[in-house]
C-alpha cells in the first residue's frame, strides 16, 4: 500500500506504539515536508525521545517526502473548501490533503477530525483508512488505543463530513 500520513501526530503516534519501523517495512510511507519538519520528538514509557526524523526516515528513504506548491494547494483543496472550514485545518494538512488529492493512489491515514471530514468536500472519502484499521491490515502487534485512532471515530468523522458536504451542495 502506497500509504500517505496525514499529520505529525498520527507519526508521532505510531513511533509511540513501536510501530512505526514495522510499518514502514510492511508499505510504502509518505509524508508532507511540512509535516516531515514538524517532528522533534515522541515519547516512549512517558519519556520524551528527541528524533532527527529526517535524517532517520526521510533521508534514508524509509520514508519518502512529497509537496504541494501555493497552485496546487489552491486547485486541489482551498477551492473545494466551504471558508469556515479552512480555518479549522492547519497549513501543513492542507499541503497534505492537496498532496492526498493530487497523488491518486495514495491512501490516507491521520487521526486528525478536521482532516478527515475534509474528505468528502475533496472527493476523497473513500481513500482513507483509520489508524487502527491499519494496524489489524498491516498485521500490526495490537497496542492500547486512543479514542482517535479507531475506526468508529474516523468513521464519525466522515459521516460529519459528508452531512456537511450534502448540506453545502444543496444549500
Amino acid at each position: 500500500m502506497k500509504l500517505w500520513l496525514l499529520d505529525a501526530d498520527v507519526i508521532i503516534d505510531l513511533l509511540s506504539f513501536g510501530l512505526f519501523d514495522t510499518l514502514i517495512e510492511r508499505h510504502e510511507v509518505y509524508a508532507a515536508t511540512t509535516v516531515i519538519n514538524e517532528i522533534k520528538s515522541y515519547r516512549n514509557d512517558g519519556e520524551k525521545v528527541p528524533l532527527n526524523f529526517r535524517g532517520l526516515y526521510v533521508e534514508t528513504g524509509k520514508v519518502k517526502e512529497l509537496n504541494a506548491d501555493a497552485k496546487e494547494i489552491d486547485k486541489h483543496v482551498i477551492s473545494k473548501m466551504p471558508p469556515m472550514w479552512r480555518q479549522t485545518i492547519d497549513m501543513g494538512e492542507i499541503e497534505s490533503l492537496a498532496v492526498l488529492i493530487k497523488e491518486e493512489e495514495l491512501v490516507f491515514c491521520s487521526c486528525d477530525a478536521a482532516a478527515i471530514r475534509a474528505l468528502p468536500f475533496l472527493g476523497a472519502s473513500e481513500r482513507g483508512i483509520s489508524v487502527e484499521n491499519l494496524i489489524n491490515s498491516s498485521g500490526l502487534k495490537k497496542v492500547q488505543l486512543d479514542d482517535k485512532h479507531t475506526e468508529e471515530y474516523f468513521k464519525n468523522n466522515l459521516n460529519i463530513g459528508k452531512e456537511r458536504w450534502i448540506q453545502n451542495f444543496s444549500a
